[in-house]
């Protein structure tokens, strides 16, 4: 089957409920939450300026130590597009002033931890969870790789075919290419654009001194945040966290100017092909950020549209239609502006009929067609997913982490499920019809070589 024609989206809904079943719906979702609500956390800013969130836990004898630092790809400034803030994390456990790189894993290994790290756009993550009894370990060497790494040259060299090897697979993962040509096509002015592992072209040209300077100017303690969640006495974790991180200086801050992405106001295309038997879709929409009071009402449409077997757009396109082999949607907001994100696989002779199909499908629903039942379904679905993303104190730091740096505010957290939890389905109508504008769509295709031969 090419196509098919779109039909009332109400018949894959269970019937409306009541109010009552409705206010029963929302109860439910406020008493699954409310611990989360009334969790207590200490945060407080060491005279050097870094700031420190601590929540205890006392579910098991660990500690998560997290070591935040306010820098990702859109702050490399000069840089922009080298991937510096990822080489460094690559550099970091590669030796200190008084360790070496296998001192630092032997160290971690033998209290019984796990180390690791990860860059965004925004962050750069250092992670330690360690027994309670070692947390002091964690905490020294995580200071200690911070504040006072050396980045080897020899390291660096090394680092740098290891990086160029990631790059080189990035660039024969077609699902990859895609997500890279969705940013560059919905961001023209803002950092997001940019990939976070940086150019190939550019990233062969940074140098070992770029890479300290960059080092030198962006990990000062006035810009990072010290996250520990766990089973500790709190006294004695304060008095070490002061003695090893509280004696780095506060240092001067180049603030880093990052473009807003205008609003976007035409419809915008990038065809790809590569060397696939199955065609990719994207099709982007920019939405505002994480804080904007229309996010909690796009991730639950997102939910309700692209997620799981149940899903809207799986039940139509996949399992009615026949168009699509894989059909999934995401409300990415990391900061002021998003994409709302929708991803299919289909033979390239659906191709065509698989996005005239998924327009025509989400311009054609209605009010009515979101129902309480469906938006109470995947309100619980996001709910569920926030607390087990908090199940262990890792989850637990990272959240709070990313409340802290990311938004700004600590108590973010509490007010965005506050929010989700009140969702109803006008809100997610209007934001349906706000957002998914198709005269703003951003429509990337990546099809097969022999295909560009027949355009």
């Amino acid at each position: 089957m090419d196509s098919c024609v779109s039909s009332p989206v109400i018949d894959f809904f269970i019937p409306t409920m009541s109010q009552s079943s409705s206010y029963s719906a929302r109860e439910a979702s406020r008493a699954l939450i409310e611990p989360l609500l009334n969790e207590h956390v200490d945060r407080y800013v060491l005279p050097n300026g870094l700031t420190v969130v601590l929540k205890q836990s006392n579910a098991a004898a660990i500690c998560s130590v997290q070591a935040w630092v306010k820098t990702g790809s859109i702050h490399e400034g000069k840089l922009l597009g080298a991937g510096v803030s990822h080489f460094v994390e690559h550099m970091l456990f590669k030796g200190t002033s008084k360790r070496q790189s296998r001192e630092i894993s032997e160290s971690v290994q033998s209290g019984g931890g796990y180390i690791n790290a990860y860059t965004t756009f925004d962050r750069t993550v250092y992670y330690i969870d360690m027994p309670s009894e070692n947390v002091d370990v964690a905490l020294d060497i995580l200071s200690d790789c911070v504040f006072n790494s050396t980045l080897p040259e020899e390291e660096v060299e090394k680092e740098r075919e290891v990086i160029l090897r990631e790059i080189d697979m990035g660039e024969d993962d077609p699902d990859s290419k895609l997500s890279h040509a969705l940013f560059e096509t919905v961001f023209r002015q803002h950092s997001y654009r940019y990939p976070i592992i940086g150019y190939k072209s550019v990233f062969e040209q940074v140098s070992r001194q770029e890479l300290w300077d960059y080092y030198k100017e962006r990990y000062v303690p006035n810009n990072m945040v010290l996250v520990v969640c766990g089973d500790f006495r709190e006294s004695a974790l304060k008095a070490s966290i002061n003695s090893m991180f509280g004696v780095a200086p506060r240092a001067a801050l180049t603030p880093v100017y990052l473009p807003q992405e205008p609003m976007q106001l035409a419809e915008r295309s990038q065809k790809l092909y590569e060397d696939v038997q199955v065609s990719r879709i994207g099709i982007g929409f920019q939405v505002p950020g994480l804080t904007d009071e229309d996010t909690p009402a796009l991730d639950t449409l997102s939910m309700i549209l692209g997620n799981g077997n149940s899903s809207l757009f799986n039940l139509h396109l996949r399992e009615k239609c026949r168009l699509v082999h894989q059909v999934d949607s995401s409300n990415w907001t990391p900061g002021s502006v998003g994409v709302f994100y929708i991803a299919m696989m289909a033979d390239p002779d659906k191709c065509g009929a698989a996005i005239s199909e998924i327009r025509s499908f989400l311009e054609g629903l209605r009010a009515e067609d979101f129902t309480v039942d469906q938006v109470s379904k995947a309100v619980r679905q996001l709910l569920v997913s926030e607390i087990n993303s908090r199940k262990t104190v890792s989850g637990q730091a990272s959240r709070l982490g990313s409340s802290e740096v990311v938004v700004g505010d600590i108590g973010y957290a509490k007010n965005y499920l506050d929010s989700i939890s009140n969702v109803d389905p006008k809100q997610v109508f209007e934001v349906l019809k706000k957002w998914l504008r198709w005269d703003r769509v951003s429509l990337i295709t990546l099809d097969p070589k022999e295909s560009e031969a027949r355009e």
